[in-house]
């Protein structure tokens, strides 16, 4: 549906005199023009308007004399050899180069002379046909590849097969007779038209070439000769590939559309003339007829295949000729655009038009005026959709497709209906140039005799006037109005009714004092139509109303061409000029605002900047580019719609792009899968519905989600929860979200809510089945609500249920029909979840009330929500078997199923019966409430108990002291027992008077307290009592409890000898030598304290001597470690990297011992940090894995990979023992001290002391060694990290070897803290 607009038509002098031929080249690379003029010399033409540059003259050099039909063919640009290729129809060959005059070299010549000359797409290959009707083809270095004879009578290599089925010969002809059995083969003959020319016509890769050309004369059935016209094609090599099929009409026009498909040509058939299009095999597949009668001169496609170009000399009117450009969409061929080129003493003659062969949309040709100056013509070209860009429900979002004289209209608020079809068509009796949709300012004054300022108002350029039209319902369904210049019919003609809403015309103003032709950019704005041009100079046209026509108001000079007129806010415009600078239409000046890198082809104005989108896909507002990969898109009233080079729909929030200087979000924005090559066409303003255009040329129209959410926003805002249920149902999205948008304004509304919604009540229920305890708004919809911060709901289900309920009993209280909105009720009791026995209850109520017909209908509602064997359950928790037998009936259960069941239960007392139906419904704590009040089964309620574990319960149930209570209370002790709480299974077997098991349990708490006194409790006899408190010391002793034991020696057991001698071995110094004076026994001095502190006087020297010696030589050990590893990265990094670069470390268990001996480390150190980190697998691991992997990272085998972090694991236990020796030393001088033998020679205190003071000393001095004061320094880059982190990364790399302490556990990242008592050395020593 996208029209071709007319952006730039710019006429530049060439300063040839003379005139020019119709051959001319231009560059690819420099973009330079290079023509031959009348005279036989070849130009390059100046830019700017600057005066051509002579390359070569052919006469002067004596090729083109002597020979008055001599002329050149072709001119093709070489541009890696800066030089043009020439080619005589004498048969010359001439590479002329561009640097500089006089360039010339003859590179071949054909004796017979050449017709046709061309290059290959890729300019690989120069293909020649001589006028003997040869093709020959040469490479680039004018070596000859092949010669082939161009008319023979092979059909080529394609020829088809056929094996005779559905031949002609072999049918039934009927009245005809045998005689119809002949084949009649028709032959063309050539047209008066023909120009006998033979052209040539490559395809797009290169592979394949087409030559059309007129076979030499044949005898006809009257003896003359005829000629007629056949198109070959070869392939790369020259074979012949296949010949055209013999066509009546056929012209010498051809083209082969670059996409490879089809071959254009003309035809002139009896009845029409069409453009055919033919196949590589030779046979015609499609055609589409010229309006416009006269000889087709021309056609050729642009270089992507989607304009296709038909030069039209008319056979009535000789003083002018016609460009017609055609697209494709939906198999219908469209006339998107018809410039008329008149000849005359003012107006130009148009010479050899052709396509740009870089740019798509760029179309040149010459043209000569009476004078014979020479003038190149460009036109550049823009594909976009017509369509009004109202933001309010007013707009129609009515879309305008031109073809021809005709233009197809659409509103797709009302009916999407796909090309080539449309609601309706409006005619004029001339080819339409733009049509202009009204951009206006409502308070504006309304224009050009429009009864109002609407953006659906519409302006149709045709000829020399302007046709304006406006929606009016008045002429809704009439078949056509207007005179025979403008009809307005259906899209089938006459004889179909309009069912939309529809355009009539207003009137039409000539335009008076300019051609309209030599316009561009249409654009109307509120009372005035913004045009451009380029003749003499650029400039901004403004055209007014003044005395019933059309004039120029004012023109504004500009530095370059203006490509595009974009509508601005308050009546303004935005110019884009095709460097890419912007200026502002102000007040009726421009005015410069910004540049872009590049020209946009398509921009917008919005509230927050200027869109602009190149054909490379890149989007930019204002001067940031905020996108790269976009493909089309289109300003909805709320959101920026676009597609994506990935085939996705992006809605953008308006209020995003005010922020989007600096940082546009796009991966937050709603987004959704489209078809590949969508592009979007239009978007109904204030709603949701957005139309697509497929590359085939179908539409597609989907609700995007962003903007579904955004029209459900209002809805809701304004409490119109019919519309927003419907349109959320209609639409899929979760209906929860009618709750969360404003979870108070719904509960404050929930009456609204209601009355609205439950005029279906089926709706209700649809509305709280979906519910659920989730805020859709922080998960499902998050794009379109960023700032809802919202926590989930609390029991949210539940509040809007009750709230909802609560307003039907209100209705149904204050109705005559006091059962109205039964259903909804049961609705919020089942899918409040705990409430369906209330739902069972109700239809029971209506049962006994003889309402069948809502009993039925309830219940039935209930089973198609709940699950029937759920619903039977909770049926038969009631305890009420009518309730069940209902239940059942309804749900087609089998009542040989049931019915026993229900018997059962029926013949047991009532208590067991209740207990029976929780148990086997699960509801166990409810069985046990029941069974514990049936005293003959209290095996089976301690047998449930203990199988449901429902020990606390039980407890509950039977009165303190009882016998029942004392047998829970035993089973729950033996429960504990088995769990090993000992301490809790005594108190329960105290309760249930097993003192026995209550004193074994406390024993092996170490309870000893407890124990004693239970046992004593339970009348133990003395010796009972003496072997429990031996053991009980025994076991204290064990679990180091040295002064707990000693109690019960001399307490209960009355033997402080022993008492003092546990104190001495659990090495309680201080109360050993008090329990020793407090009992005078100062012999036991000799005997167990002093034996006892001697013995670990030695132990704890020995102890700081191997601590000492292992830290020294672990330290050691590290420094040599950490500077081998330096020099061998250093070495690494000054070698370029070597194989042992990639080597991985985790592998090293791999390889055997011997191979890491001698070059463990370097390898290791080739290594950074950052890479082992990487290595360290984050997933989660089984507790043997782990303890694998932690004794391989903190090996301290010499060579392995991570030895440095095992030296440091233990060095920092060996730290972290130092408080606990220091404190053990200061209490034993201490004691010695207290005994007076501190000083006596063999004990060398001092020694020990010493000793401990070096210890504590040496780790103070290894600590920052071990830890050198680093940070755990990671390699940080990326939008999270800062300049220091960088720096810092970057440092860590090019300093000294650091061990990757980030792989070990953070307590061994740091120094061990060592508190000591800094009074603990004795200063008598």
């Amino acid at each position: 549906m996208r029209n071709l607009h007319v952006r730039v038509h710019q006429r530049v002098a060439t300063g040839v005199e003379g005139g020019v031929t119709g051959v001319w080249c231009k560059d690819p690379d420099s973009r330079e023009v290079y023509t031959v003029d009348n005279e036989g010399k070849i130009w390059k033409l100046g830019k700017d308007n600057s005066d051509p540059s002579l390359l070569v003259d052919l006469k002067a050099e004596g090729f083109l004399e002597g020979c008055n039909e001599c002329h050149c063919l072709n001119i093709c640009p070489l541009p890696e050899l800066q030089a043009v290729l020439v080619a005589l129809s004498s048969g010359e060959l001439l590479q002329i180069g561009v640097s500089g005059p006089g360039d010339l070299e003859e590179v071949g010549a054909v004796s017979a002379g050449l017709v046709a000359f061309d290059l290959s797409p890729d300019s690989e290959l120069i293909t020649l046909v001589t006028a003997e009707l040869n093709l020959i083809l040469m490479t680039r270095d004018y070596t000859p590849l092949s010669e082939t004879q161009i008319h023979q009578a092979e059909f080529g290599e394609g020829k088809f097969v056929n094996v005779g089925w559905g031949a002609k010969e072999t049918q039934f002809h009927g009245s005809e007779g045998k005689a119809a059995r002949a084949v009649k083969k028709e032959s063309g003959t050539l047209t008066d038209s023909d120009d006998r020319r033979v052209r040539i016509s490559w395809r797009g890769d290169g592979e394949m070439v087409a030559v059309s050309y007129v076979t030499p004369g044949q005898e006809g059935e009257d003896g003359q000769a005829v000629m007629s016209r056949k198109i070959r094609i070869f392939d790369r090599q020259g074979t012949l590939y296949s010949t055209s099929e013999d066509c009546v009409g056929l012209e010498h026009t051809i083209s082969w559309k670059p996409s490879g498909n089809l071959i254009a040509t003309t035809i002139r058939k009896p009845n029409k003339h069409v453009v055919g299009f033919f196949e590589k095999n030779g046979l015609q597949h499609g055609e589409f007829a010229l309006r416009s009668s006269g000889k087709v001169l021309e056609v050729c496609w642009n270089c992507d295949s989607s304009i296709l170009a038909v030069w039209i000399q008319p056979e009535a009117q000789l003083d002018h000729c016609i460009l017609q450009f055609w697209t494709v969409g939906n198999y219908h061929w469209y006339l998107k655009q018809e410039i008329h080129v008149k000849y005359g003493t003012q107006s130009y003659a148009m010479i050899s038009p052709k396509w740009d062969a870089e740019d798509t949309n760029l179309f040149h040709y010459f043209s000569t005026t009476a004078d014979n100056s020479t003038a190149f013509n460009s036109i550049t070209f823009a594909r976009e959709t017509d369509t009004s860009s109202g933001k309010t429900e007013d707009d129609l979002a009515l879309v305008a497709a031109i073809d021809g004289q005709t233009v197809k209209m659409t509103p797709m608020r009302e009916a999407v209906i796909p090309p080539p079809m449309s609601a309706y068509e409006i005619h004029l009796d001339v080819p339409v140039t733009a049509v202009m949709f009204q951009n206006t300012n409502s308070q504006t004054e309304s224009s050009f005799k429009l009864e109002n300022n609407s953006s659906n108002n519409l302006g149709v350029v045709a000829g020399n006037k302007v046709y304006f039209f406006a929606v009016t319902e008045a002429d809704k369904g009439t078949k056509s109005v207007g005179d025979e210049a403008v009809r307005i019919t259906g899209a089938g003609g006459n004889g179909y009714i309009v069912q939309t809403s529809r355009h009539a015309l207003l009137h039409s103003i000539q335009v008076s004092g300019i051609d309209l032709s030599d316009l561009c950019n249409f654009t109307w704005i509120d009372g005035m139509i913004l045009t451009s041009t380029d003749d003499p100079q650029p400039a901004l046209v403004i055209l007014q109303e003044s005395d019933g026509n059309l004039v120029e108001g004012s023109r504004l000079p500009c530095e370059e061409s203006i490509y595009s007129i974009t509508p601005a806010q308050n009546g303004e415009a935005i110019v884009q000029l095709t460097n890419g600078s912007i200026l502002k239409l102000k007040d009726n000046e421009l005015e410069p605002v910004f540049d872009w890198a590049r020209v946009c082809f398509s921009a917008i104005a919005s509230p927050y900047g200027i869109l602009g989108l190149t054909s490379s896909g890149k989007l930019y507002l204002n001067e940031k580019e905020i996108s790269t990969n976009i493909t089309s898109m289109f300003l909805h009233s709320h959101f920026l719609l676009a597609t994506t080079m990935d085939h996705r729909l992006i809605a953008l929030p308006l209020e995003d792009l005010e922020r989007g200087n600096a940082q546009v979000n796009w991966q937050e924005a709603g987004n959704r899968r489209v078809e590949r090559g969508s592009r979007l066409v239009t978007a109904v303003a204030q709603g949701s519905r957005t139309v697509l255009q497929m590359p085939r040329g179908n539409l597609e129209t989907i609700q995007p989600r962003s903007l579904t959410i955004h029209l459900l926003k209002d809805l809701l805002n304004g409490l119109k929860y019919k519309d927003s249920f419907l349109l959320a149902r209609r639409q899929r999205i979760n209906l929860n979200l009618l709750v969360d948008h404003d979870p108070d304004l719904f509960l404050t509304n929930i009456g609204q809510f209601v009355s609205q919604v439950n005029s279906d009540p089926d709706h209700l229920n649809i509305f709280l089945a979906e519910l659920k305890d989730e805020n859709v708004c922080t998960t499902m919809y998050t794009p379109q609500y960023k700032d809802n911060q919202k926590q989930e709901w609390t029991e949210k289900v539940a509040k809007v249920c009750i709230g909802i309920r609560q307003v039907l009993e209100d209705q149904q209280a204050g109705s005559c029909n006091g059962h109205i909105n039964l259903v909804p009720i049961l609705g919020t009791l089942v899918r409040q979840g705990n409430m369906l026995e209330e739902a069972l209850h109700r239809i029971q109520k209506l049962r006994d009330l003889g309402e069948e017909n809502l009993c039925d209908q309830g219940l039935r509602y209930i089973l198609y929500s709940v699950d029937v064997n759920l619903l039977f359950n909770i049926a038969l928790g009631t305890y009420d078997f009518d309730l069940v037998l209902m239940v059942a009936e309804k749900s087609q259960k089998d009542p040989k199923e049931y019915l026993p069941i229900l018997n059962k239960y029926k013949s047991m007392p009532p208590d067991y019966m209740k207990y029976s139906i929780d148990k086997d419904l699960k509801r166990y704590p409810s069985a046990l409430a029941h069974i514990a009040k049936c005293p003959d089964n209290f095996e089976d309620c301690l047998q449930l108990i203990q199988d449901q574990r429902l020990y606390k319960q039980g407890l509950t149930l039977f009165p303190k002291g009882s016998d029942n209570y004392k047998s829970v209370c035993k089973i729950y002790g033996e429960y504990m027992d088995g769990k090993r709480y000992y301490l809790e299974a005594s108190y329960l077997y105290e309760q249930a008077c097993d003192f026995v098991s209550a004193v074994r349990t406390s024993e092996r708490e170490c309870s000893w307290e407890r124990a004693g006194h239970l046992a004593r409790t339970a009348g133990w006899s003395q010796e009972q009592l003496n072997q429990l408190y031996n053991n009980l010391a025994i076991k204290l002793e064990e679990t180091d409890r040295g002064m707990e034991s000693a109690i019960i020696w001399r307490d209960w057991l009355q033997n402080t000898e022993e008492s003092i001698a546990v104190l001495a071995r659990t090495k309680c110094w201080r109360e050993c030598l008090r329990q020793i004076r407090a009992a005078g026994r100062m012999d036991l001095l000799e005997t167990h304290l002093l034996p006892e502190l001697s013995e670990r006087h030695q132990v704890l020297s020995a102890t700081l001597t191997a601590t000492q010696q292992k830290i020294k030589q672990q330290v050691e050990r590290l420094e040599l470690i950490r500077g081998e590893r330096s020099r061998a990265a250093i070495t690494a990094d000054d070698e370029g990297g070597d194989d042992m670069n990639g080597r991985n470390l985790e592998d090293g268990d791999n390889f055997s011992d011997t191979t890491s001996v001698g070059g463990s480390i370097a390898t290791s150190s080739a290594k950074s940090k950052s890479t082992l980190a990487t290595r360290t697998s984050n997933k989660s691991k089984s507790s043997k894995n782990r303890r694998k992997h932690d004794r391989k990272l903190y090996s301290t085998k010499e060579g392995s990979t991570h030895e440095d972090l095992g030296l440091i694991a233990e060095l920092h236990e060996a730290l972290s023992t130092l408080p606990n020796l220091i404190s053990e030393i200061a209490t034993i001088t201490r004691v010695y001290l207290d005994l007076g033998r501190l000083l006596e020679p063999g004990l060398d205190m001092a020694g020990l002391q010493a000793q401990a003071q070096h210890l504590v000393s040496l780790c103070e001095e290894v600590k920052p060694r071990i830890w050198p004061g680093q940070e755990i320094v990671k390699e940080r880059y990326g939008p999270e990290a800062t300049v220091q982190d960088i720096i810092r990364g970057a440092g860590a790399m090019q300093t000294e070897y650091r061990s990757p302490l980030e792989l070990m556990e953070a307590q061994y990242r740091f120094p061990p803290r060592i508190n000591i008592d800094p009074h603990w050395k004795l200063e008598v020593l």
